[in-house]
């Protein structure tokens, strides 16, 4: 029991470590794209932290098996190295009972990965998405100037006395011609940028709405305490911006309901994608296991199979992205996902089942 506590322990510590590296080379890659925010959007530093802690889960599904392989991979190898894998089966214990730790953190792995493409992904994601779109969609008036008249979008004119932040001014005049039915002006003592809701709006606070109808000659005057003006084009009901795949659940991304076949296919791509990926954070531990332990002393060649044991990993992710692509031509081989991720956990485990074989040491 202490064993396996502590070879699962280790591997627990090496997959946090490899995950926080991985994301960050990752998150390197992206921070270009982000970076225009900041300087084109005028969005903040905590803009940019919660974009990209948005995407981790995104991340992790590609992220998360990688790590599970590099560090079962290191810590079973160390173990090898010092000899104590060969101890332990010198006393009876085969690979499969020595595995037992690492197999558990596998398990542990895919319940999470499956928890995190069911319901951690298309909440963040959607997060993500909307604020992207809000920083979009307000990103002039974030960096709208005092005493200045602004258009935001056509159609919609924004002047500000002064600002307070980033996201709040005073004495504020706002133009609305968006809807060529109407014109609509409000003139307020204050306000902020709401960037929480779905869809930006400016919310006012102690102020005058009037409304210009065509045809009329008299304008409809409102007073009011708090007022919120939407961004978007609020004269179009019913027009919602399109939904990512990542932000969809497996059963909406099952269903397929869209009009359009072709976005049916690649939702039920998808969708089984998503349930079929999770299996590799228990596929890696397994490959992991059967490269370190399938030779019992392997100081001369431990580079090669930590070489080899990675390469099986890359082959592995890219032919699961091959068929995912595959499926959306042929929906029939949607079975070919689980295929991919079922067939490494089947070979990785009759590996171990077969007596490790023993190499000399180069020079000994």
């Amino acid at each position: 029991m202490l064993l396996y506590r502590y070879i699962s322990k280790q591997i627990l510590i090496w997959i946090v470590i490899s995950t926080a590296a991985l994301i960050g080379i990752v998150w390197l890659s992206q921070t270009l794209r982000l970076i225009e925010l900041l300087v084109n959007k005028g969005a903040d530093f905590t803009d940019f932290v919660l974009l990209s802690i948005l995407t981790i889960p995104l991340w992790l599904i590609v992220i998360l098996p990688t790590a599970a392989l590099i560090a079962t991979m290191l810590v079973l190898n160390k173990l090898q190295q010092d000899r104590e894998i060969t101890a332990l089966s010198s006393i009876g214990m085969s690979n499969l009972v020595i595995i037992r730790g690492p197999l558990a953190v596998g398990l542990a792995m895919t319940i999470f990965l499956y928890v995190n493409s069911a319901l951690i992904l298309p909440l963040t994601f959607s997060g993500y998405k909307s604020m992207m779109s809000n920083l979009r969609t307000a990103a002039p008036i974030v960096v709208l100037q005092q005493g200045v008249f602004t258009d935001i979008t056509d159609g919609l004119t924004v002047f500000i006395k002064e600002k307070k932040g980033r996201y709040q001014f005073n004495n504020i005049f706002v133009s609305d011609r968006r809807n060529p039915e109407k014109t609509v002006e409000v003139v307020a003592d204050s306000g902020y940028l709401d960037l929480v809701n779905p869809t930006p709006q400016l919310v006012f606070f102690r102020g005058t709405r009037s409304e210009l109808t065509d045809g009329d000659t008299k304008a409809a005057m409102l007073n009011f305490k708090r007022y919120a003006l939407d961004l978007t084009s609020d004269f179009k009901p019913g027009v919602a911006r399109a939904l990512d795949y990542n932000e969809m659940g497996i059963q909406t991304l099952l269903m397929g309901r869209n009009k359009n076949p072709k976005y049916i296919r690649e939702m039920w791509a998808e969708g089984h994608f998503r349930l079929a990926s999770p299996l590799l954070g228990l596929a890696m531990v397994i490959i992991g296991a059967a490269a370190i332990l399938s030779r019992q002393y392997v100081r001369a060649s431990s580079w090669r199979m930590l070489a080899l044991g990675g390469f099986t990993a890359i082959v592995i992710q890219i032919a699961l992205i091959i068929t995912r692509s595959l499926t959306i031509e042929y929906p029939g081989l949607y079975l070919g996902q689980y295929a991919v991720a079922v067939f490494p956990i089947l070979a990785g485990l009759w590996t171990l089942r077969q007596p490790s074989r023993i190499y000399k040491v180069a020079g000994s």
